[in-house]
């Protein structure tokens, strides 16, 4: 499970939702029309990008969040939680008029299951705009949460852009590593069931493939998820699947697959969360193995590889996304024995 740390100046971005989590612990899911005595009740910043930043902070990751914030109240709960957890949120664009997204929790300790009843009142999303406001040299990972497609689209082509606009200066540099021409890896979250978040699959590098969005596609297993999305990706994807306590899979551009069970607690506390935790483990191994280019090490090796290259070909590696994975899978298993996150803190 161990990587080499780099220290460096560029964030992982974080695209997507940010939400109230109104949190029930009961011993046992509730009969309907009954009244049910809970054991634990909290409140808690939710949404999966925002899962994502905060599992990023605490692992070590310098990382930022951009989304749309209502200027209702519960809205400062959630700014000064990110503040908690030192996640930036400063290009957030904050609208009035607009009631904050709200999940409503039950967490059964005995099934270990968590059920969500989720209200957004039509807070609008984040634009190309907005997204346009962001100085692209200041970031190394970009992750989109799959939604509100015709905008994320627009981000992604963005990102492409300026990303071939770095290769051609690279190609065009005498240095092993400049650190200035950096292009940008992307990643994706599949996990709403909507078919038309596969029109962002031609802009991703790394494509996270949700149990749930698998099964409304008909397939039963990792695998076959993960060979009806490759069909469908741009050459060079890589693609992962996490799936509960069967753990995760994952297939290299080449096709090869690399798997790791699960890694439960004793004790399954709070489930809230696991798969955004998943996530952003993986993220943070994989873009320190990114950023490992630009270690000591690497600016000695007499190798004319650049950055964005040398990191790619690093994620298809098969051992290298294997140990990413396992890593994942560890951090996963950690975060379900507890409550909340801030236990993880001591995995970084």
């Amino acid at each position: 499970m161990a990587y080499l740390k780099t220290s460096n100046n560029r964030k992982i971005l974080c695209v997507g939702l940010t939400c109230l989590d109104i949190i029930q612990t009961c011993t046992y899911y509730p009969p309907e029309d009954s009244d049910h005595r809970s054991v634990d009740y909290r409140w808690q910043r939710g949404g999966n990008a925002s899962n994502t930043c905060t599992v990023l902070s605490l692992l070590g990751s310098s990382c930022e969040f951009l989304g749309v914030l209502s200027k209702e109240e519960h809205s400062q709960f959630l700014k000064d939680d990110m503040k908690k957890y030192n996640i930036d949120f400063s290009k957030c664009q904050e609208v009035d008029g607009y009631r904050c997204p709200i999940s409503t929790i039950i967490l059964s300790l005995s099934t270990g299951t968590r059920t969500i009843l989720h209200y957004n009142p039509n807070l609008p999303e984040i634009t190309l705009e907005n997204f346009g406001c962001l100085k692209l040299k200041n970031y190394s990972w970009i992750h989109f949460e799959g939604r509100n497609v015709t905008q994320v689209l627009a981000m992604m082509e963005t990102i492409e852009k300026y990303n071939k606009i770095m290769k051609g200066m690279n190609e065009k540099s005498n240095k092993i590593v400049n650190k200035q021409f950096m292009e940008i890896t992307v990643s994706l979250e599949l996990e709403k069931p909507q078919p038309e978040l596969l029109l962002l699959l031609p802009f991703a590098d790394i494509v996270f493939i949700s149990k749930d969005f698998a099964q409304r596609r008909g397939c039963d297993n990792m695998d076959e998820i993960l060979e009806n999305i490759g069909a469908k990706a741009k050459q060079g994807t890589v693609l992962i699947c996490a799936w509960g306590d069967r753990g995760a899979t994952a297939r290299t551009s080449d096709g090869i697959l690399v798997k790791s069970s699960a890694f439960p607690p004793e004790v399954i506390v709070d489930s809230l969360g696991a798969g955004d935790t998943f996530n952003a483990a993986v993220i943070d191994y994989l873009n320190n193995i990114k950023m490992d280019a630009e270690s000591e090490e690497y600016n000695s090796l007499n190798n004319p590889t650049t950055i964005s290259e040398h990191s790619l070909n690093k994620f298809n590696d098969p051992n290298i996304l294997h140990a990413a994975i396992i890593f994942g899978c560890h951090i996963a298993g950690a975060k379900i024995g507890m409550k909340g996150y801030d236990g993880l803190v001591n995995y970084k």
